[in-house]
């Protein structure tokens, strides 16, 4: 068994503040303290709708209830954590007499998303199992996840009368079904049964698709991801978590390999200036490249923002290695607090579309608290509703809006974490971290804001403990100053943190540095940065998008002519101005915060701006 080298806060060790904060407090919110949301996405399993269409709505109870888990261990609401454990005793009931949970009848079950929907089942109690106070209860979901395991086992596999993993789905050459993989793993760990871990060795076994073996694709780096045969990125993702989690009960370096090199090839050809993948609908297709092309269609979805960010997670926690957390940060504070509904749009121009036959029919629909869809170029948000599907009296639901709140809930829990040796801390936002270390209580607090000066603040706490404090030192804090107790520290960095091993008690850290406005150019299109953060132009400035731009760039990519300047016309983390050379001036914003008016008409964005000849 390989152990993770992060240790991630428990409930109550991590309190978020500022902007992120706010997000997280506004998805528990107007999401998970949804009393009615968590009963419609239950009943699906008493009612089998899917049998109907090969739907997916399955896959929402298990997508919120991992969600919800793993918010509550950033947040610590015990509201919350008494309405998804009222939803989990209401699921165990919604069991059938084989055992099965399935939104599909017999007699159309193990075809089109019902594998798909029953993994996301399991993720959804072994999620809750890791935030669960009442022993009997784990016990209880144990047992019914093993009945719901072994009904697939008996229908499935290899064997007379069984049906392989890859023919369960007639999709993407079966990679949705494979992705069950990770939670028949977790379900072997629960349970110390071989039967399960043999389940999950043939799985791999299949490569992850009928035609086309993903992982030996990725072990020996024959093509990027864009070029398989199949280049759904979020299944195929699901499918690299399920692989990383076998790799630490079985311990073949090959699995690992496998994993960090199809991320290796994602980062190189298929991730954004805003730390998405894919601008053809939900496919990988050299995004890295085509990010600066105009599309009418959708384009970075959500879903693949979040599972990115948790198989990156999942990576670092194996590996340590800091360069996963730059692309979570860049994630975070773009894509994913991007999809974010956080100024309560109603949606009411957000197609949500439910096929009759070969005809698209528009739905109307509820407001949901995420965004499936993030745009690039002179584009809108809220175009269309992801994994849409139409349930019980009118009610909808989408997969994107199911799964947002797994990516909130990671930047927190990537925040600041435990290790063998120390803490480190890795973003820099405002929050509070409080935990013991050698028995001994350790509290650590960080006041800073990527949007706003650059300076973090770091106060420690401690009963005399000798530890050692990491640092995170990343490549945008340029002409970088720490001071410990006012006395400045040379700074030295290993494997991108600088470490600080003294013995702890009551101690001031504070990291100054420079975050200058970038230019990056691509394709003859230019966009800007300014740290993490990804800026965007935005309608609502009142200036012509479509007008091709020269701006003066020194050769290091700064924009000397850049200006942080105060947003007069809404609410965003972050403005800039920035001079062109014919004596304009261009506008942008945090892309968090851009085009969030999605009710409105005037709503387009974009982060590339044609370069003036």
């Amino acid at each position: 068994m390989i152990n993770n080298k992060i240790i991630f806060p428990s409930a109550g060790e991590i309190t978020e503040k500022g902007y992120a904060g706010k997000i997280n407090d506004y998805v528990i919110e107007s999401q998970f303290l949804d009393e009615n949301l968590w009963k419609l996405t239950v009943n699906q399993f008493r009612l089998h709708p899917d049998t109907d269409n090969n739907g997916w709505r399955g896959e929402f109870w298990g997508k919120l209830m991992r969600s919800a888990s793993l918010t509550y261990r950033a947040s610590k609401n015990e509201k919350l954590y008494e309405a998804i454990t009222e939803s989990v005793l209401d699921m165990l009931t919604a069991q059938d007499d084989c055992g099965r949970w399935s939104t599909y009848g017999f007699e159309r079950e193990f075809n089109g998303w019902d594998m798909w929907a029953r993994k996301y089942v399991m993720l959804g109690f072994t999620y809750y199992i890791e935030i669960c106070k009442n022993q009997a209860l784990k016990r209880k979901i144990v047992r019914a996840l093993k009945r719901h395991a072994d009904y697939i086992m008996k229908k499935v596999g290899k064997g007379r009368g069984k049906t392989d993993v890859c023919l369960t789905s007639g999709v993407y050459g079966g990679m949705n079904s494979c992705s069950i993989l990770e939670p028949f793993v977790k379900l072997y760990e629960l349970t110390d049964d071989k039967k399960y871990l043999d389940f999950a060795g043939y799985i791999v076994s299949t490569g992850f698709s009928k035609d086309f073996n993903l992982y030996e694709a990725c072990l020996n780096k024959t093509a990027y991801p864009y070029q398989f045969k199949h280049t759904k990125a979020y299944e195929m993702m699901s499918c690299f978590e399920g692989l990383l989690e076998y790799y630490k009960v079985i311990g073949d370096e090959n699995y690992l390999t496998a994993v960090k090199n199809f991320v290796d090839m994602v980062l190189e050809t298929d991730y954004t200036l805003i730390g998405c993948s894919g601008c053809t609908h939900e496919l990988f297709d050299n995004s890295s490249v085509k990010q600066t092309e105009y599309s009418d269609g959708v384009m970075q979805e959500t879903c693949v923002t979040v599972t990115f960010m948790k198989l990156l997670t999942k990576l670092y926690a194996v590996t340590g290695d800091s360069k996963y957390i730059d692309y979570i940060e860049k994630s975070g504070y773009n894509a994913l607090f991007g999809a974010v509904n956080n100024e309560k749009q109603t949606m009411k121009r957000t197609l949500g579309i439910v096929w009759k036959g070969t005809e698209a029919v528009a739905i109307p629909h509820e407001s949901y608290p995420f965004d499936s869809y993030s745009p690039l170029y002179l584009g809108q948000r809220a175009k269309k509703i992801g994994g849409f599907m139409l349930m019980q009296n009118g009610k909808t639901y989408g997969c994107c809006a199911s799964i947002g709140g797994a990516g909130t809930a990671i930047f927190t829990l990537d925040g600041v974490v435990k290790t063998d040796d120390g803490i480190t801390v890795n973003l820099y936002n405002d929050c509070v971290y409080k935990t013991t270390v050698l028995d001994a209580k350790f509290a650590l607090s960080i006041k800073a804001d990527v949007y706003g000066k650059p300076v973090a603040k770091i106060t420690v706490k401690a009963q005399s403990v000798k530890t050692a404090l990491k640092l995170r030192i990343p490549d945008w804090m340029e002409n970088l100053k720490i001071t410990v107790d006012n006395e400045e520290v040379p700074v030295t960095t290993e494997n991108g943190y600088m470490t600080i091993d003294k013995v702890w008690t009551n101690e001031s850290i504070v990291l100054s540095y420079k975050t200058p406005v970038k230019a990056v150019i691509l394709n003859g299109k230019v966009a800007f940065t300014r740290g993490p953060v990804t800026l965007c132009r935005d309608e609502r400035f009142g200036e012509d998008m479509s007008l091709p731009i020269s701006v003066r760039i020194k050769k290091d990519g700064t924009v000397p002519s850049a200006k942080v300047v105060k947003n007069e016309v809404f609410d965003g983390n972050l403005a800039v101005k920035i001079s062109t050379t014919d004596g304009g001036v261009i506008t942008l914003t945090d892309y968090a915060q851009a085009g969030k008016n999605y009710d409105s008409d005037n709503c387009t964005i974009s982060v590339w701006n044609d370069i003036k000849k």
